[in-house]
């Protein structure tokens, strides 16, 4: 009986859980279906409560709180609100009963217990329509856009601090840009939300980089990577060593925090090096064949640093990250370091002697006259120190009335240059004065190609005048023959005559240049005298001897 009675509890224990598995199942799927179209309990839509409604209910709920709608804009920095209303702002409902029931078709009904819990929170992009013109008028009237004290935003950014590069926290500042923070209130209308805060809603100007970001922090890394390296020169047995604070000045970075390079403090760099060690343009010193040192007008020979050059490869060996230890980039190279750079191998052109010396590691090979620019028509070669600028064989020599060819080119500055010059009989003297060429140095044929064989871009070409030095040989030989004539007269007597004579004709028949170089005219002049006396005291002898036979 005990048993029995056992076993009915159990079958009503059964029945009993089996009822009320049923019933919970009954719930259960009677929720699902509500909740296929109605939201769940907790829910929002944009922000406004939805919990157990339809779509239709939800569509007129949201129609009347945009009529009832206003916006609130708080002004946390200076305790103050601002309040837009749906009338300013035109506003009306743009969320139509598909696009709700859309948003419960996203929902699965028969998670509905977990919502019981969880709140679920739908968003329509946009629910109502406004006049962005108007908002944006609200905003222009607003204090906050209007006031001139303002904090200006600041992006985090880099700075020196004497040691190494360190981050400069960005500033949170209180400008404002209008069409900014008029996108910002729009999202927020569009969705009914009925508050924003300037700075909980970052309606002020934001900073787009920040003391965390990676790439400011990468930049910053990069830089003092390259205060790091050790930068030396090598100028001869000279060493400059750039020092950190001087690396500090060149560094810069892009739009995107990219390592960038500040191209003015570098070239300020380079210029000032070049203060020191170039020596393009300048005077230079010479002691000359003829022992006496003059100085040579700066030409275009010498060391000058190339600076758009150097620049750029300096930056190469920043961005390459090592050390380095070189010389200067030059645009242009000498033969040797110091004042007088064009070491012992030149060309020594005097062009008072009309006389040219080529010295080849301080040996003479070769030396030669020769004639330069005619002086008479304005073209006289200029001094200076320059170099060969190239050689070139069999050239032709254009100019404004002649083509001339010639076998060994040389120019040194402009179109002026050495050359052989096969159509003059003689070189040296004073020829250059009046027959001189249009300002190239003219040479024997045999002289110019032993030059060609010695010298060859960059050579230097050192052109003076030295006073003293002058050339007269053909006006000496002129005279030559004059003063033998001279000296030939001897002892002035009545048969005479004809070596004064022959002498005068001689020395009359010199040019005016020639004539200085009779070093014995007075002789002549004497003998003038002396005959002319004697004529005169025979005439006057004679004259007597013919009264007396009367």
């Amino acid at each position: 009986m005990s048993s029995l009675m056992e076993k009915i509890k159990e079958k009503k224990g059964f029945v009993i859980a089996g009822i009320v598995v049923v019933a919970l199942l009954v719930i259960y799927i009677g929720f699902s279906i509500f909740f296929n179209s109605h939201f769940f309990i907790r829910s929002t839509v944009n922000g406004m409560k939805a919990s157990l409604a339809s779509a239709e209910t939800v569509k007129n709920r949201m129609e009347q709180k945009s009529k009832d709608y206003e916006l609130t804009i708080v002004d946390e920095t200076n305790d103050k609100t601002y309040v837009i209303s749906s009338d300013v702002l035109d506003l009306k409902t743009s969320l139509n009963h598909n696009e709700v029931e859309s948003l419960l078709d996203s929902q699965n009904g028969f998670t509905w217990p977990y919502y019981l819990f969880h709140a679920k929170e739908y968003v329509s992009e946009k629910v109502v329509t406004y006049d962005a013109s108007a908002l944006k008028s609200e905003v222009e009237k607003m204090d906050a856009v209007t006031t001139k004290d303002v904090v200006e935003t600041e992006n985090a950014t880099y700075e020196y601090n004497g040691k190494e590069f360190v981050v400069k926290e960005e500033v949170y500042g209180t400008n404002i840009n209008v069409d900014d923070m008029v996108e910002v209130l729009g999202e927020k209308i569009e969705c009914l939300q009925e508050e924003v805060g300037l700075k909980a809603d970052k309606c002020y100007v934001q900073p787009s980089v920040t003391k965390d970001s990676k790439e400011l922090l990468a930049l910053i890394d990069q830089m003092n990577k390259a205060l790091k390296l050790k930068i030396e020169y090598k100028v001869g047995s000279e060493t400059e060593t750039v020092d950190a604070s001087e690396i500090a000045g060149w560094l810069s970075s892009d739009e995107d925090l990219n390592l960038s390079f500040n191209e003015e403090a570098m070239s300020d760099f380079v210029s000032s090096m070049g203060s020191k060690y170039n020596t393009f343009g300048k005077a230079k010193t010479l002691m000359t064949s003829y022992g006496t040192e003059v100085t040579v007008p700066g030409g275009t020979y010498g060391w000058k640093i190339d600076t758009e050059g150097e620049v750029a490869q300096l930056q190469s060996d920043i961005l390459a990250g090592e050390d380095v230890s070189r010389d200067f980039v030059y645009q242009y190279s000498a033969n040797s370091r110091g004042e007088n750079d064009y070491g012992n191998s030149y060309v020594e052109v005097n062009l008072t002697a009309q006389h040219l010396y080529l010295y080849v590691d301080g040996s003479c090979v070769l030396d030669t006259d020769f004639v330069s620019g005619n002086i008479a028509k304005g073209n006289g070669t200029h001094t200076g120190a320059y170099f060969v600028m190239y050689c070139e064989k069999n050239a032709t020599l254009n100019g404004d009335n002649y083509s001339t060819p010639v076998s060994y080119w040389m120019p040194f500055h402009g179109n002026e240059g050495m050359h052989d010059a096969s159509w003059r009989s003689s070189f040296g003297g004073q020829i250059y004065k009046t027959s001189g060429s249009h300002g190239c140095v003219n040479l024997p044929v045999s002289a110019a190609a032993t030059i060609f064989s010695y010298v060859s871009d960059g050579f230097p070409v050192l052109v003076y005048e030295l006073p003293g030095t002058e050339n007269y040989k053909y006006e000496e030989a002129a005279a030559a023959p004059v003063i033998d004539a001279i000296n030939q007269i001897g002892t002035v007597t009545s048969d005479s005559e004809e070596l004064i004579a022959n002498a005068r004709n001689l020395y009359d028949a010199l040019t005016d240049a020639q004539k200085p170089f009779v070093t014995n005219y007075e002789t002549l002049t004497q003998a003038e005298d002396a005959f002319a006396k004697i004529q005169k005291k025979e005439a006057k002898k004679k004259k007597a001897e013919e009264a007396d036979e009367e």
